[in-house]
């Protein structure tokens, strides 16, 4: 007979996401499976990081680890970026409270403006060099 151990049946069902791995975790995925269990639909669901469940804020659902994996480090980036901006503003962290958008829209915003960003090779020069 060979040998068999537990772990040949575990799966893991959650993951904390941190940038080093003594950091503290900046959010948190979670696998579900739905349907027909001998061929499930997998999703992953990730949330911001709080110790406490219910003061977690849902960032999204994915259909891949990697894409909830991404979805969690652009909110960490969007976070530190729109907090940097207010702060650059000398905004109160009680108004900083009172604005922030919701998680979701953080990543659809941070991503959107990702994508207006020129990249080096399509900037159009002028004679002066400069744009």
């Amino acid at each position: 007979m060979a040998p068999w151990h537990p772990v040949a049946n575990a799966h893991a069902s959650e993951w904390l996401l941190r940038q080093g791995a003594m950091d503290a975790p900046y959010a948190v995925v979670r696998r579900f499976a739905f349907g027909d269990p001998n061929r499930p639909e997998l999703w992953f669901r990730v949330v911001t990081w709080a110790p406490r469940s219910a003061d977690r804020e849902l960032i999204g659902w994915c259909r891949t680890l990697e894409a909830a994996a991404a979805a969690g480090w652009d909110h960490r980036c969007a976070s530190e970026s729109w907090r940097h901006h207010l702060a650059a503003k000398r905004t109160d962290a009680a108004t900083m409270d009172r604005e922030r958008p919701s998680a979701a829209d953080l990543v659809r915003f941070y991503r959107a403006s990702l994508r207006r960003r020129p990249t080096a090779g399509t900037m159009e020069r002028t004679t002066s060099g400069r744009h």
